[in-house]
């Protein structure tokens, strides 16, 4: 910290009672993906075949690549936020909107959590997801959780000692929303936290150095999500990150989960077709965790601006991030088999008392 007073008076950060988190899950185990086995293919055709076996397994890789380009055709009406929950969905990316709304406002979509909206499965903040069930009457069930958080605490380099202490000037953004509700619980104790409005105005924070919204105050610490805390670092040279958050808030819950956003279910949804898309979406994860490039095939041809605003970011920086120990902090994890994790996250937007009939069987 720095030794000189405080620039202005303090504000208290609201402390989210509960425990909460545990790091992004591992990939488990998962399909050959597309690239994989076409190289293998091409591979074997260029040499002569030297036994049977190997024209055996020629043929398992090309059998292997054709059922992996055709299965699981989507055949339910999906809605996702932008985002890396939507990265989730890449094998199905160039469906029509009639089967796969990517919007890039998270309320619209939370808006299909009603009786009458047409959607079999509504991906959606978890904490707004339940709250709809639970407050109102919502008709449909979580299923698994797509994201568990991509925030960092970055250091500006400003501050002297280099250590976070309770009185260091901090920038956070969307207060009293999902960013804000977990710094809370997880750093309870600052007193000089400074909100701006979005993500955007805390990258310009983290470059400057200042927060233009108090008169230019001098800022040591900023929280920050993927990917915009790789960009903010590049145009910063003594910027750094200084927490990573999710596992500050798995140290401080005792190893829950951070389930931000999640697969809600219609109770009118046809179960096979549920099982068959929940199937694929945990291979799908699994396939792009262990090896990015898998996407490759499935978005070849499509326009790079369009891509984007369906992924909220390039997907070359997606890929990255994600080969870089998954910093975009996507991943698969049924609710019914972590429902502390997504109980205690509930509780920090004060959901409580979630019945076991709200998790999808």
């Amino acid at each position: 910290m720095k030794y000189k007073p405080l620039l202005l008076s303090c504000l208290l950060l609201a402390s989210c009672g509960g425990s909460a988190q545990s790091s992004t899950p591992a990939a488990q185990s998962s399909e050959k993906s597309i690239e994989s086995s076409a190289a293998q293919t091409s591979e074997s055709e260029a040499k002569p075949v030297a036994s049977s076996s190997i024209e055996e397994n020629t043929q398992e890789s090309e059998k292997s690549a054709e059922e992996s380009q055709q299965a699981y055709a989507l055949n339910l009406k999906v809605a996702s936020p932008a985002g890396a929950p939507s990265v989730a969905l890449y094998r199905h990316i160039k469906e029509s909107e009639d089967k796969l709304e990517i919007n890039a406002d998270p309320t619209a979509v939370v808006a299909y959590l009603s009786a009458n909206s047409g959607k079999d499965i509504v991906i959606a903040p978890t904490n707004a997801g339940l709250s709809a069930i639970t407050k109102k009457s919502a008709p449909f069930k979580i299923a698994a959780t797509l994201t568990f958080g991509n925030f960092y605490l970055a250091s500006t380099g400003n501050d002297e000692n280099k250590t976070l202490d309770p009185d260091d000037y901090v920038v956070a953004f969307q207060q009293n929303n999902v960013p804000d509700k977990i710094f809370s619980y997880v750093y309870s104790d600052l007193t000089n936290v400074h909100y701006v409005n979005a993500a955007t105005d805390a990258a310009a924070a983290l470059i400057s150095k200042k927060n233009v919204s108090d008169d230019n105050a001098d800022v040591d610490y900023v929280l920050m999500a993927e990917p915009a805390l790789t960009n903010a670092l590049s145009k910063n040279p003594d910027a750094s990150q200084y927490a990573d958050i999710q596992a500050e808030f798995n140290k401080k819950s005792g190893g829950m989960d951070i389930t931000q956003a999640s697969i809600f279910v219609a109770n009118s949804a046809e179960k096979t077709k549920v099982d068959a898309f929940l199937s694929s979406i945990k291979a799908d994860v699994a396939s792009f965790l262990d090896t990015p490039s898998v996407i490759d095939s499935f978005i070849e041809g499509m326009d790079a601006s369009v891509l984007q605003s369906k992924f909220s970011s390039p997907v070359a920086a997606i890929k990255k991030l994600t080969s870089e120990g998954n910093r975009m902090g996507l991943g698969y994890k049924e609710a019914s088999s972590n429902k502390d994790a997504v109980k205690t996250f509930a509780s920090l937007f004060g959901i409580t008392d979630i019945a076991d009939e709200v998790f999808y069987q």
